[in-house]
């Protein structure tokens, strides 16, 4: 897109609204492809997009990747959650205890929690891979998993709240940097071992 622009076009079969945030915006300096990539401040910049079965996972396969770029590493900071209250969410973040962590509530019960320890850098692109094969959870960082397989047969509970990507909630583990690619699949691990990362876009 244009630089400065707040579109963010979901190109996906199931075409769905994305409404940019905050300071939200297209920036056409960072890009994996395109030429172009979403730049968030990581001040309550964010995008949303409303509520919708397709991220009501409960126990099935689903894989969420993008590409991300940090700016600073300073804070922790979300890639997605779907959050109705303190007690019902599910996020997926990096926390600035350097360790990639997926988790869910329900009712006030953390259900899943899968953590894996990771140290970015700033100023560098990276692919990164939630696969949840059946009860099988795995993360992947350009191709490579970390760490071992959970296994963990809970499932995720059906959200009534908006899609957020960048953030957790305004102001609160907000992305400082950029994303690219930004993908979710629901009912299908499309990997469960090593993999060499997409060449082209999607």
């Amino acid at each position: 897109g244009t630089d400065g622009s707040t579109s963010f076009p979901d190109s996906s079969y199931s075409s769905k609204a994305v409404t940019a945030n905050g300071n939200a915006q297209v920036d056409t300096a960072q890009s994996v492809f395109g030429g172009a990539s979403g730049l968030f401040d990581g001040t309550t910049d964010f995008l949303t997009t409303p509520d919708s079965p397709d991220w009501n996972f409960g126990t099935g396969s689903f894989t969420v990747d993008f590409r991300v770029r940090f700016n600073s590493l300073v804070n922790t900071q979300a890639f997605f959650t779907q959050r109705v209250d303190s007690s019902n969410y599910q996020i997926f973040e990096w926390s600035n205890g350097n360790e990639l962590i997926y988790e869910v509530a329900d009712a006030g019960v953390t259900v899943i929690q899968f953590r894996r320890s990771w140290t970015p850098s700033t100023n560098t692109w990276y692919h990164i891979a939630l696969v949840r094969e059946e009860s099988n959870f795995r993360v992947f960082v350009d191709g490579a998993q970390l760490g071992l397989t959970d296994i963990d047969s809970d499932g995720v509970p059906d959200l009534a709240a908006e899609m957020r990507i960048g953030t957790a909630i305004s102001g609160t583990f907000d992305l400082n940097g950029w994303l690219d690619e930004f993908r979710m699949v629901k009912g299908t691990a499309i990997w469960t071992a090593n993999f060499t990362i997409p060449s082209a876009s999607y």
